[in-house]
C-alpha cells in the first residue's frame, strides 16, 4: 500500500472551480507515536487545504446530525432538535424546509434518535430509541422510521429476539433504506411488509456504509466491505483501501451515537475519500495508493474534541466537513500556502496526550504558519496497561530524550507525566516560566496552590495544566476517623467486621491494593532522592493489613469480574460499586467532574455520605498532571509559550478529557455546571444480582466542596514512578504473604540504588 501526501510541484491542474490537486505527490507515513512530514528541499513545496466555518441553523443539536446533497443541488442538514433545514449556498446560510415544523413534530421527544439520513429527494430516515425500566429490567425498543417530503411517516419494528437492536440508518433513495445493527446484522428495510430483510451480517456493528452505484461500502473494525446490492453478494474487497482503514481507524470506531471515528464519501471519476483524525485520503477504487490531500494534525479532523458526523466534495472541489461543533468546516484549496508551515513545534510526551492533540488542532488553526510535530512513545492504549504500541521501554525513550535535550535537537514542550521531571530541573534542562505563572496567577485565573507547584527560588521550571483530587468518601465518623495510613488501616479492619462479604476498599488484588495506596503515600519515600526505608517499611506493613482485610470478604465471582484489573481505580470508579453496596469506603484520585464527582455526588446523597482529602503519610494535597515544560535549549521559546499559554486556557481546559481536574478556575467552572446537560450508567451482573446506576453531573454542593477541598490541598503528593514500579514489583509479595515486609524493602532499596543515584 502506497500512501501519499499531495502537493504541487512544477504545476498544478483544476478539480473544480476553487480546489486543486497535485500532479506530483511526496510519500508521507504516519508512525506510531510520531506525527511526520514529507521532508523539504531547498524550495519549499507549495499547496494546502485552508479552513473557514459557517454557522449551523439555529438550535442545532448532535442528537441525529447529518448532511447530504440533495438530487436538486441544495445541500440539506438534519438533527433531532432544530429539524431540516435546506442551503443554496452550500452550508453559508440556511433555511428551514417548509414543513419543517410538522416534521419535528413527527419526531417525539420521549426517545432518543441514535442515527439519521436524508435521502436524495429530502425524505427523512430515523433509527430511534425508547427506553422501559430501570437497572436490570431496563429495556430498549428500536424503530426505523421514514418521513417523506409530504409529511407521512412509516415505521419498522428494529427489535431482535435476541436482544439485538437496530442503531444506525442510511438511506440511498426514498425507498430503499438500510438499517444497522448493533451485533453486525445490516438490514433493508421493507416498508410494503413493514419488516426487516437482513442482507448480510459483519463481526461488528458497521461504523457507517455510503452507497457507490449499485454496490454499498460498509466501514467497520474489520475493514471495508463491499455488497453488491443487486445481486445480494458480498464482492471481494479493495485490498489496499481496506488494510488502510483497518490499520488507520480499527480502534477509533464505534465510539459514540453521534459521530463517527471515520467517515467514508463518494467523490468524482470512481473516487473514495476517507476523513478520520489523521486527515483526509483519496482512493481511486483497486488502485495501490492512498493520496494524503489534508493533514488531520493541523486541520479540525484532528481535533479530539470535535466528532466527525459526515463530510462530502463539493462540486466547487473544496470538501465540507460536519462535526459535532457548533459550525461546519470548509476546506479551500490555497495553492500559495506552504503545504507544510515553515514555522515548526515540536511537542513531546511519553504517552498520547488527548488535550494536547485538541491544543495542537486549535493552536494550527489559529496560527496556520505552524506546523507542530507532536512526538510520543505509547498511544492511549499504554494508560489501560496496554504498551504493545512500542518495542521501546520507558527508561530507554527517557534516555534519547534526555540526548537531543543535551545536544539542543530536542523538542521545545514537554509534557512530563509518568517522567521523573524532578531530573529535568535538576540538570538545568527546563527553561524559566515564571512570567506565565505570574500572569495566570496575578490575574486569578488558576488554582494559584496548584498552578504554583513547582515553584522555586530560582524559577518555576513546570507549570501542571491539570490535577488529581485523592478524596475519601462514607460515613461521617468514618471519613474523620481517618488521619493517615495507621488509621486508614484500623478502619478498613473495623469495617470489615462490620461487613463480612465484599471488598472494602474496591481493591480485589494485591497490585491494585498497593497501587491505590501509592496514590498517597508515594510521596512519603523520597527525601533529597534517597529511599526513607522507615516509611517503606509503614507502607507495606499497613497495605499487609489492608489486603488482608479486604481479601477476606471477596468471594469467586467478584474476583472473576474485577479480579483482573491491576490499576488503581477512580474514586467514580469505586463510587459505582458502592452503589452496588460491594465497597465500605470510597478512596481514590478525583480526575474527571462527570466521570468521578457525577458518581462521588450520587452516592453521597444517596446514602448520606461526606467526602474529604484522603490523607496519607505525607497528609493530604494534590497530584499534578499535563506537567508543561519548555526546554531550556529550544529555539522557540516565544511560540512554545504560547503553546503552553493555550494548554492552560479556558478553551482548552473546559474539556472534560479525564486526565484530570483543570487548573483554569474558569473552565472548572464551566465543568461543575452540567448537572442536568449530561448522563452516565454501569451496569454489572455478579453472582446473580444485577446492579445497574446511573448519574449526571455533580450536584452544586459538591461542586462547591470540591473547589474548598482545591483550594485547601496545599502541597504536591506527586511520587517518584520509576520507584512506585519496583515497590509494586516487590511489594505485593509483602502483601499476599510470600516475602516478609523487611526481605521486600531490601529488595526495593538494591533494585533503586542505581536509578536513585543518577
Amino acid at each position: 500500500m502506497t500512501v501519499l501526501l499531495s502537493m504541487t510541484g512544477c504545476g498544478t491542474k483544476k478539480t473544480g472551480s476553487g480546489g486543486t490537486a497535485s500532479e506530483e505527490s511526496g510519500a508521507a507515513s504516519e508512525e506510531n507515536g510520531r506525527d511526520t512530514q514529507a521532508e523539504s528541499g531547498s524550495v519549499a513545496a507549495m499547496g494546502r487545504y485552508m479552513e473557514s466555518t459557517a454557522p449551523l441553523p439555529e438550535g442545532a443539536s448532535v442528537e441525529g446530525r447529518t448532511m447530504t446533497m440533495l438530487t436538486d443541488g441544495r445541500l440539506a442538514y438534519f438533527d433531532a432538535k432544530s429539524g431540516l433545514h435546506l442551503s443554496s449556498d452550500e452550508g453559508k446560510s440556511w433555511i428551514p424546509a417548509e414543513h419543517n415544523e410538522e416534521l419535528k413534530k413527527n419526531i417525539s421527544q420521549d426517545g432518543y434518535v441514535s442515527g439519521a439520513s436524508i435521502a436524495p429527494d429530502g425524505s427523512i430516515l430515523l433509527s430511534y430509541l425508547t427506553f422501559e425500566g430501570e437497572g436490570a429490567s431496563l429495556k430498549a425498543d428500536s424503530l426505523v422510521i421514514r418521513i417523506g417530503v409530504d409529511g407521512n411517516m412509516s415505521e419498522v419494528p428494529a427489535n431482535m429476539e435476541d436482544g439485538d437492536y437496530v442503531g444506525k440508518v442510511f438511506a440511498k433513495s426514498e425507498s430503499e433504506s438500510i438499517a444497522l445493527s448493533i451485533r453486525g446484522r445490516v438490514f433493508m428495510a421493507d416498508w410494503e411488509k413493514g419488516e426487516l430483510e437482513q442482507l448480510f451480517t459483519l463481526p461488528e456493528q458497521p461504523e457507517m456504509v455510503i452507497f457507490v452505484d449499485d454496490r454499498m461500502l460498509c466501514l467497520g473494525n474489520s475493514g471495508v466491505t463491499s455488497y453488491d446490492m443487486v445481486q445480494g453478494i458480498t464482492l471481494e474487497k479493495d485490498a489496499v483501501l481496506d488494510e488502510f482503514c483497518r490499520e488507520k481507524m480499527g480502534a477509533k470506531l464505534n465510539n459514540s451515537s453521534d459521530s463517527y471515528g471515520g467517515i467514508l464519501f463518494p467523490g468524482e471519476d470512481g473516487a473514495i475519500y476517507v476523513a478520520y483524525s489523521g486527515g483526509l485520503y483519496r482512493h481511486v477504487e483497486n488502485g495501490n495508493a492512498m493520496e494524503q490531500l489534508i493533514d488531520g494534525s493541523f486541520s479540525s479532523l484532528g481535533d479530539p474534541a470535535l466528532g466527525l458526523c459526515g463530510m462530502l466534495r463539493l462540486e466547487s472541489g473544496e470538501f465540507l466537513l460536519l462535526t459535532t461543533g457548533d459550525e461546519t468546516v470548509r476546506f479551500t484549496y490555497d495553492p500559495d500556502e506552504p503545504t507544510v508551515p515553515e514555522k515548526q513545534l515540536k511537542v513531546f510526551s511519553l504517552v498520547e496526550n488527548y488535550t494536547i492533540r485538541q491544543a495542537i488542532s486549535i493552536f494550527q488553526k489559529e496560527n496556520p504558519d505552524v506546523y507542530i510535530n507532536y512526538e510520543y512513545i505509547y498511544g492511549y492504549a499504554y494508560l489501560y496497561g496496554d504498551d504493545s504500541g512500542s518495542a521501546i521501554t520507558p527508561q530507554d525513550a527517557l534516555k534519547n530524550l534526555n540526548v537531543e535535550l543535551m545536544s539542543g535537537n530536542g523538542p521545545d514542550v514537554l509534557l512530563l507525566d509518568d517522567m521523573d521531571a524532578d531530573i529535568y530541573v535538576r540538570k538545568g534542562m527546563l527553561a524559566d516560566l515564571s512570567d506565565i505563572l505570574d500572569e495566570m496567577t496575578g490575574e486569578k485565573k488558576v488554582f494559584e496552590n496548584i498552578a504554583s507547584a513547582y515553584k522555586e527560588e530560582n524559577g518555576t521550571f513546570i507549570i501542571p495544566a491539570a490535577f488529581k483530587l485523592p478524596m475519601i468518601c462514607g460515613k461521617k465518623e468514618d471519613v474523620e476517623s481517618v488521619k493517615d495510613l495507621a488509621t486508614y488501616a484500623q478502619l478498613v479492619e473495623k469495617l470489615r467486621t462490620e461487613r463480612p462479604e465484599s471488598s472494602i476498599t474496591g481493591a480485589f488484588n494485591a497490585t491494585q491494593e498497593l497501587k491505590q495506596l501509592l496514590l498517597v503515600n508515594s510521596s512519603s519515600l523520597l527525601e533529597d532522592r534517597k529511599l526513607n526505608t522507615q516509611a517503606l517499611t509503614e507502607l507495606l506493613t499497613q497495605a499487609a493489613r489492608i489486603y488482608q482485610a479486604d481479601m477476606e470478604g471477596i468471594g469467586k465471582e467478584e474476583l472473576e469480574v474485577w479480579g483482573d484489573n491491576k490499576n488503581a481505580w477512580t474514586i467514580g470508579s469505586i463510587a459505582t460499586l458502592t452503589a452496588g453496596d460491594m465497597v465500605g469506603i470510597m478512596s481514590g484520585n478525583a480526575e474527571g467532574m462527570l466521570s468521578d464527582m457525577g458518581a462521588v455526588s450520587k452516592v453521597s446523597e444517596d446514602n448520606g455520605y461526606v467526602f474529604d482529602l484522603w490523607p496519607g503519610m505525607d497528609g493530604t494535597g494534590f497530584i499534578p498532571a499535563n506537567k508543561l515544560a519548555i526546554a531550556a535549549g529550544s529555539s522557540q521559546t516565544e511560540l512554545a509559550k504560547s503553546f503552553v499559554k493555550m494548554m492552560l486556557s479556558t478553551e482548552i481546559q473546559k474539556t472534560n478529557s479525564g486526565v484530570g481536574l483543570p487548573v483554569n478556575t474558569e473552565a472548572f467552572g464551566i465543568l461543575s455546571d452540567m448537572d442536568d446537560q449530561i448522563s452516565m450508567g454501569s451496569s454489572w451482573k455478579v453472582g446473580g444480582r444485577e446492579i445497574y446506576f446511573s448519574y449526571g453531573g455533580p450536584s452544586r454542593a459538591s461542586v462547591e466542596r470540591l473547589k474548598e477541598l482545591a483550594e485547601q490541598a496545599d502541597h504536591s503528593l506527586e511520587g517518584n514512578t520509576f520507584l512506585e514500579d519496583i515497590v509494586v514489583q516487590y511489594g505485593v509479595s509483602a502483601l499476599n504473604g510470600s516475602m516478609t515486609v523487611e526481605t521486600a524493602v531490601r529488595e526495593i532499596q538494591q533494585k533503586s540504588a542505581i536509578y536513585l543515584a543518577e
